[in-house]
């Protein structure tokens, strides 16, 4: 039995060292900055994002170099004309390659922007939507630039 545990605890001690090791090393950093004041109206706007049935289409896959991002958004099936949407880009190894776009409407619920990829890596892109300065809905997206 003793030979048993000789064997058992190095093991099981391996084992949580390695754990240990792979978190540590791949540690993707989604904890958020002031998660409390981010999270206050959380509710409020997906409950009216709900209301107003609002659905935002994702951006086509992003590659490297200069994207032209184009975001399709309806309001109960119908084009929303004439939305406040911003495009945040940002590196998540790095935030001096972040930035913040203005969107400009190309066509009844069609938005455009252009940004810019200067590197190979995880970037992630948010869209927020507002409504007389109030956050109505955000949309987060991860893509991993080769």
């Amino acid at each position: 039995m003793k030979l048993f545990f000789y064997i058992i605890y190095p093991l099981f001690f391996f084992a949580m060292g390695c754990g240990v090791y792979v978190a540590f090393r791949d540690a993707e950093g989604l904890v958020d900055n002031n998660y409390y004041e981010n999270s206050k109206g959380y509710f409020q706007a997906k409950a009216a994002e709900e209301r107003l049935g609002i659905a935002i289409q994702p951006p086509a896959a992003l590659k490297r170099g200069e994207n032209e991002i184009r975001i399709a958004i309806t309001s109960k099936g119908k084009p929303l004309e004439q939305a406040n949407l911003t495009l945040f880009i940002g590196n998540l190894s790095s935030t001096g390659y972040d930035s913040t776009i203005t969107m400009r409407e190309e066509a009844p619920g069609i938005y455009r922007a252009t940004a810019e990829i200067p590197f190979k890596g995880v970037w992630f892109a948010r869209i927020d939507l507002k409504q007389q300065q109030q956050l109505i809905t955000s949309k987060k997206w991860f893509s991993d630039i080769q």
